[in-house]
């Protein structure tokens, strides 16, 4: 497949700062496409041309492990581009493997610091986009396809859980609150269902806020989580928990505490206390019986291996240990984690990585270990609903796509209902 244009050009994120968007041209429209711009306009060149081309946008994260992809600004990345665009236009790609690792050899550096994983991920996002429209595949469909290139072949069809981050803390809001995410997580397997839980929680828990702290003080954090004046972590667990048992709930609460966040001097700094890693780890226990926890993210800092193992071996798989900054999506540091049994869940960011064959070929080494999956959203988000193509496409567990309220997120959890309806159609 040929491309005949690229254009890249710099809009605005969820938080108001730039991030880079692409557009792709395709050197020769599919039947499809024809199809669709005769009924909308059998005269014009021009239609066809923006009928046929694909959009892909890149979020940006603010909490971030320090083994990720380097991030370019926005302008140098436009500038970078430039340098680049002609090489790309001039080859015929058989494939996005041939295409992912084209850009990767142009860039020449192990973290992506030339051309950046932000200009190279939205230009492999966009190729994915092109290349499944080229086959006339769902982007979904075409994912899972590029599983089997990496060796693997999912054996069953998931529909991964909604995990809603209805209350914001750390680095995502301006509260005291340590913990980044507080989550409630559908048991139902309908994912239509698990969305208007979400939806109706949100909406009863606002409430119950505005009650509790004025109206004047229920704010909204990065990810459209409710942002208030809690006193401490456990005040706003409870809150939530006690939404749960009241309305008896298909709900379970999951945690990003993202400790790499409030690790510093060799402490876990929560609650205005300093935790050793034995006494943070004692902290978690106590909190995931108490309320029922299913999942917690990040519970250590981003090189603590050897805690997230003995976390793993305590709880006996009776939780999500959801590693993040500790893997970044990277391949080298999910096999460390496998070795060490540290964990037994990956996040899935696009961005940490940079493309999106990368990201697969780490998807399918943990699965290949009987590790889950959950596909994550960045704080700095935009439109593109990629991510929702990638979850399903990837049978992941789950996916964070932030609270069900705003533009940015909905479009993720839109789009997901809109393959589940479809899907049970066939």
């Amino acid at each position: 497949m040929k491309i005949k244009d690229i254009q890249l050009k710099i809009i605005l994120d969820s938080r108001g700062n730039p991030t880079l968007e692409a557009e792709f041209f395709p050197e020769t429209p599919t039947d499809a496409d024809l199809t669709r711009t005769n009924a909308e306009n059998s005269q014009s060149s021009s239609v066809l041309s923006r009928s046929s081309s694909v959009v892909s946008s890149v979020p940006a994260g603010k909490s971030k492990g320090s083994y990720e992809a380097a991030v370019l600004e926005p302008e140098l990345a436009m500038e970078k581009f430039g340098q680049i665009k002609k090489s790309i236009l001039e080859k015929d790609f058989k494939d996005q493997k041939e295409f992912d690792y084209f850009l990767i050899s142009l860039d020449g550096t192990p973290t992506k610091k030339n051309l950046g994983g932000n200009l190279i991920l939205v230009l492999s996002m966009c190729f994915a986009r092109l290349f499944a429209r080229h086959n006339n595949l769902e982007l979904h469909d075409y994912l899972r396809s590029l599983l089997s290139t990496f060796n693997f072949q999912l054996s069953t069809q998931s529909f991964p859980h909604p995990i809603f981050n209805v209350i914001n803390g750390g680095a995502h809001a301006k509260s005291s609150l340590d913990f980044q995410e507080f989550q409630i997580i559908p048991q139902s397997e309908d994912f239509a269902i698990g969305l208007s839980l979400g939806e109706e929680f949100y909406k009863k828990l606002q409430r119950i806020l505005e009650d509790k702290f004025g109206k004047d003080k229920v704010l909204l954090g990065d990810e459209a989580g409710f942002s208030c004046p809690f006193s401490s972590n456990e005040e706003a667990l409870e809150v939530m928990y006690e939404l749960i048992e009241k309305n008896k709930y298909p709900l379970r609460i999951g945690l990003d505490t993202a400790a790499t966040q409030f690790f510093k001097e060799n402490k876990y700094q929560v609650g205005g206390s300093g935790y050793s890693s034995e006494q943070i780890f004692d902290y978690y226990k106590s909190i995931i019986n108490r309320y029922n926890i299913i999942s917690l993210e990040d519970p250590f800092s981003e090189d603590s291996f050897d805690d997230f193992a003995h976390l793993e071996k305590e709880m006996g798989g009776a939780v999500l240990v959801i590693t993040d900054d500790l893997t970044v999506t990277n391949k080298e540091r999910l096999k460390k984690s496998i070795e060490t049994k540290s964990g037994n869940t990956i996040l899935i960011k696009l961005t940490q990585i940079g493309t999106v064959s990368e990201t697969l070929e780490v998807a399918a080494l943990a699965y290949e270990n009987n590790w889950k999956t959950i596909v994550s959203h960045r704080s700095g988000e935009t439109l593109d609903d990629f991510i929702a193509d990638l979850a399903v496409g990837i049978g992941a567990w789950g996916i964070k796509a932030g609270a069900p309220a705003k533009p940015e997120r909905m479009a993720k959890y839109n789009r997901l209902l809109e393959i589940w309806q479809s899907q049970l159609k066939v």
